[in-house]
């Protein structure tokens, strides 16, 4: 019983990828092959900055219009100062100084 086992694989196959696209720069898309960089920062804590309840004009500006915390990479914080304005944030809004969302829906 001598059988030969052949490996044929057609030849017409695109090579796959574990990414899924041919450029090798992984994610989505595909094709493009444009690599993008880090996204700017949406505002700069400069140092000295206190952050806490009381000073709501900073605090506005880590929230978008529906009420959410900017994430680190869009407000340029460190783990720590980004753990203080989550506080504060939340401090504000149990006081009633922040609103705690949006009203406005589409």
């Amino acid at each position: 019983m001598d059988r030969k086992m052949s490996k044929k694989r057609p030849t017409d196959r695109k090579s796959f990828k574990k990414d899924g696209d041919a450029t090798g720069f992984g994610g989505r898309g595909g094709e493009g092959g444009v690599r993008r960089g880090p996204r700017p920062a949406r505002m700069f804590i400069p140092k000295g900055t206190e952050i806490n309840y009381k000073n709501i004009a900073f605090l506005q500006k880590c929230l978008t219009e529906r009420g959410k915390l900017f994430s680190r990479r869009l407000t340029s914080a460190s783990a720590s100062q980004q753990r203080q304005i989550t506080v504060a944030v939340k401090m504000a809004r149990f006081l009633g100084l922040l609103p705690v969302g949006s009203t406005r829906r589409k």
